[in-house]
């Protein structure tokens, strides 16, 4: 038996560069990772099979639908070999709430079965496999600090040391990143240029374009972000990918806990956490 961290996604920012001729929005943004996310405990069994638990749990209304088991299921068809496997995953992050929940499941079960599959995928597939589940499952299955464009296809690892702390914030509101798409219509920033010299806090600054569509979806956004910004130690804020999740880089984590436990005071959900770096 394994247990595994599938991590929250944040957008420290989110630029939008145009359309493909399919439709899909291009993409600038970099792209973090916390140390706090969803579990998945992975043990063999006869059949496989799927439970869901944790505070959020009830937001995912059908195991069979979930993409950890779509990925399972894509995992073989692609040639990879493992037995039947019973898995647990402990849903802690929000759902539809830009903070990438479903995507790093399948990204950190991925990781997880190759590496325990007795033929395991290469690079490349596990990669295609990735991309075919959704947009930030490439992502999320490399991990560390990304900035992607295009779709989410392309992506660039960056060099990126912040020692504060961060701290996740959400209304209790699911968002459709879809719907959020859909619906926005500008303006579009474009692409940031080099971002080398920027800091988190920086790269932060350069905006969500997203922001106030979302906002027309879910008001309580602007609510948050106020209030991130006018908490003690708070560096930068902004909103998640799609949202309705906002955030603030913080210079120390007992400032991020103290502004967690007045935004739960509240009736928010909130999590302070850190930047997770891989090893």
């Amino acid at each position: 038996m394994i247990t595994i961290v599938a991590p929250a996604k944040i957008n420290l920012f989110l630029r939008i560069c145009g359309k493909t001729d399919a439709g899909y929005h291009l993409l600038d943004s970099a792209i973090v990772f916390t140390r706090f996310g969803d579990h998945l405990t992975i043990e063999p069994a006869h059949d496989d099979q799927l439970a869901i638990i944790g505070e959020f749990a009830s937001g995912l209304a059908n195991a069979d639908d979930n993409l950890v088991m779509t990925a399972l299921n894509g995992f073989r068809a692609a040639g990879g070999v493992i037995g039947g496997l019973s898995i647990t995953l402990e849903k802690n992050i929000p759902v539809g709430a830009g903070l990438g929940g479903g995507s790093a499941d399948a990204a950190a079960f991925l990781r997880a079965v190759n590496a325990l599959s007795s033929m395991p995928l290469g690079k490349d597939a596990l990669y295609h496999l990735a991309a075919s589940l959704g947009a930030d499952v490439p992502v999320c299955l490399a991990g560390g600090c990304q900035r992607i464009a295009g779709i989410g296809e392309t992506m660039t690892p960056i060099d990126l040391d912040f020692a504060g702390a961060i701290l996740l914030v959400n209304p209790r509101i699911p968002l459709s990143t879809k719907e959020v798409f859909t619906r926005f219509t500008g303006p579009t920033s474009g692409f940031a240029g080099s971002i080398s010299d920027l800091d988190a806090a920086g790269m932060v600054r350069l905006g969500n374009d997203l922001t106030a569509t979302a906002i027309e979806l879910a008001p309580a956004i602007n609510n948050c972000l106020d209030r991130l910004a006018g908490s003690k130690g708070a560096i930068a804020t902004a909103m998640s990918g799609s949202g309705a999740s906002c955030f603030a880089l913080f210079d120390h984590i007992d400032n991020a806990e103290i502004a967690a436990t007045e935004f739960k005071n509240a009736g928010y959900w909130a999590r302070a956490s850190m930047f997770y770096q891989p090893d």
